[in-house]
C-alpha cells in the first residue's frame, strides 16, 4: 500500500479539536508517547523554527526526534530522528497494520490526518529508541493531538489572532487554548506577546505550579545582523551565551533564546557548547531563507498577518532594495492585512496560487485586494510560471505566503540548482541609508506577463 497517498486521503476529514480519538489510538498502540521525554512547542508564529532549534541542540546530547508540520518538500520531513526522515517503508507498514477508524464512545470514529500521523510519529520515535523529542503543536494547544505528551518543558512562542475561527475570537481566548500545554510542575517558556496573553499564561502556570521563564526578562547585547548570520550575547540565570545563528531574521533571536531556556530546563541539560553549536546550524528552510544572492531570492512562509509584519521588518533590517513580492495565500488567512504589511516595502507584487486546491485563495480575487496597496499587480496562477517570471525580472525577489507555496517553490528551485543551498556571504545588514521601498523603473518588471 502507498502509505503516504493514504494519509492524504484523511485530510478530507478536516481538523477536529479534541483528544479523545488520539488517546484511543495511542492506547491501542501501547501509548508510544510515554516512551520518550519531550519538549512541547506552541505559538501563533515561530513555533516551527523554535522546535527546529531545540531539536538541533538536543541531538548533540541525546537520541532525538522532531515532529513538525506542515512539511516543506515532502511528508517525511515532518518526522525525523537524528537527521534521518521517517522511511516511506515505515509509513507503508504502519498504514497496513493500523486502520484509520477506531471504536470511540461506542461508535466507529474516523481519525483525521493529524490524529493519525501524530500517533504514527510517536510510534516511530519509540521504535527508533528516541530519548527525547521536540514536538510542535499543530493547532492551538489544549485540544491539539500532540497534547498527549508529558513534556519536560513547554514553550509558547507568541500569541496572535491566527485561527481565531477555531480557537476563539480574541487574543485572550487563544492564549487560554495555547496555555493548555502547560503541565503541572513543569516549567514553561514564554516568548514575546501582548501583555493580556502573557498575563493569562502566567495565571495558568501559577495554577499548575509551573515555573515561568520569560524571554523579555533577558538582556541581549552586541546584536549584529548580516546575511552571513546573526550574532548576539544573552545572559540567562544559568549562563552567558555568545550566539551565532545561521537562521536569519530578527524573530530568530527570540526563537533561539526560547530554545536556550527550554534546553536549560531539562534534567541533565545539554552543555553550553552543545547549545551554541546547535544554534549555529544552517538556515531554516522556508524561514527567511536565502536561495540566491545576486539578485537576492528569499523564501519566507509568512502565512498570516503577524508573520507578514515580521517579514516586512526583516526586509528593512537586511536592506533588501526594491523587492518583487511573489505571493500566494490560503482562503482562511487575513490576506488584506498581509498585503498591507508587504506593500510597505514594495510597489510590485506577482500573485500566484498555492498547490492546495481546496484551500487556496483565487489569484484574481487576491488581485482585487492587492490593487488597493500596490502600484503594480500581476497574476501568474501556476507557481512554476510565477517563478520563471520572477527569475526573468532579474531583481530582488521575496517568495512568501502559504508554506504550501514555499514548499513547491523549493522543489522547483532544487530542480534548477541541482545542488544544496549554501548560505551566502554578504555585507553587513542594516547599515544602508534611505528607504527600502523605491519606485519601479518602467523597464525592470515584469517581462511577458
Amino acid at each position: 500500500m502507498d502509505g503516504e497517498k493514504f494519509l492524504f486521503t484523511l485530510s478530507r476529514f478536516g481538523i477536529k479539536l479534541g483528544l479523545g480519538p488520539t488517546i484511543a489510538l495511542a492506547e491501542s498502540l501501547g501509548n508510544p508517547q510515554d516512551s520518550f521525554k519531550s519538549v512541547h512547542v506552541a505559538g501563533s508564529n515561530g513555533k516551527g523554527s523554535t522546535t527546529t532549534l531545540i531539536y538541533r541542540i538536543l541531538k548533540r546530547k541525546y537520541a532525538t526526534g522532531i515532529y513538525t508540520s506542515p512539511h516543506i518538500r515532502r511528508f517525511n520531513e515532518r518526522i525525523i530522528v537524528m537527521d534521518k526522515e521517517i522511511p516511506s517503508a515505515f509509513i507503508d507498514e504502519f498504514v497496513s497494520n493500523h486502520v484509520s477508524k477506531i471504536e470511540y464512545n461506542g461508535e466507529e470514529t474516523q481519525l483525521t490526518f493529524f490524529e493519525y500521523t501524530t500517533n504514527m510519529a510517536f510510534d516511530y520515535f519509540r521504535k527508533s529508541n528516541v530519548q527525547i523529542a521536540a514536538v510542535e503543536v499543530g493547532l492551538g494547544g489544549r485540544l491539539d493531538s500532540t497534547n498527549i505528551v508529558s513534556p519536560e518543558v513547554s514553550v509558547i512562542t507568541s500569541i496572535s489572532l491566527e485561527h481565531a475561527d477555531k480557537l476563539g475570537g480574541s487574543i485572550e481566548y487563544i492564549a487560554r487554548e495555547k496555555g493548555g500545554i502547560i503541565k503541572k510542575g513543569k516549567p514553561v517558556v514564554l516568548g514575546k506577546m501582548p501583555d493580556s496573553a502573557n498575563s493569562i499564561l502566567r495565571s495558568i502556570a501559577k495554577q499548575n505550579g509551573a515555573e515561568v521563564k520569560d524571554i523579555v526578562n533577558l538582556e541581549v547585547r552586541n546584536l549584529n545582523f548580516s546575511f552571513s548570520g546573526t550574532k548576539f550575547v544573552v545572559d540567562t540565570q544559568m549562563d552567558t551565551y555568545e550566539v551565532e545563528l545561521k537562521a536569519l531574521g530578527e524573530h530568530q533571536v527570540s526563537n533561539s533564546i526560547a530554545a536556550i531556556l527550554a534546553c536549560e530546563s531539562i534534567n541533565e541539560q545539554p552543555s553550553k557548547s552543545e547549545i551554541t553549536q546547535g544554534l549555529k546550524e544552517d538556515q531554516i528552510p522556508g524561514r527567511f531563507e536565502v536561495r540566491r544572492s545576486d539578485p537576492l531570492l528569499i523564501l519566507d512562509g509568512a502565512h498570516n498577518s503577524e508573520a507578514s509584519r515580521i517579514l516586512s521588518s526583516n526586509i528593512r533590517r537586511y536592506s533588501v532594495r526594491d523587492p518583487l513580492i511573489v505571493l500566494g495565500v490560503l482562503r482562511d488567512k487575513n490576506s488584506y492585512n498581509i498585503l498591507q504589511n508587504l506593500s510597505e516595502v514594495s510597489d510590485s507584487i506577482l500573485i500566484t496560487e498555492p498547490n492546495e486546491p481546496e484551500r487556496k485563495k483565487d489569484g484574481e480575487e487576491l488581485k482585487k485586494e492587492a490593487k488597493l496597496f500596490f502600484k503594480e499587480v500581476y497574476v501568474k496562477k501556476i507557481p512554476s510560471e510565477a517563478l520563471e517570471t520572477a527569475l526573468k525580472a532579474n531583481r530582488n525577489t521575496i517568495i512568501t505566503g502559504s508554506l504550501y507555496l514555499v514548499g513547491e517553490m523549493e522543489l522547483l528551485l532544487d530542480e534548477k540548482d541541482k545542488s544544496k543551498t549554501v548560505p551566502v556571504e554578504m555585507e553587513e545588514a542594516g547599515n544602508a541609508t534611505g528607504p527600502v521601498k523605491k519606485k519601479q523603473d518602467d523597464n525592470q518588471f515584469p517581462m511577458e506577463i
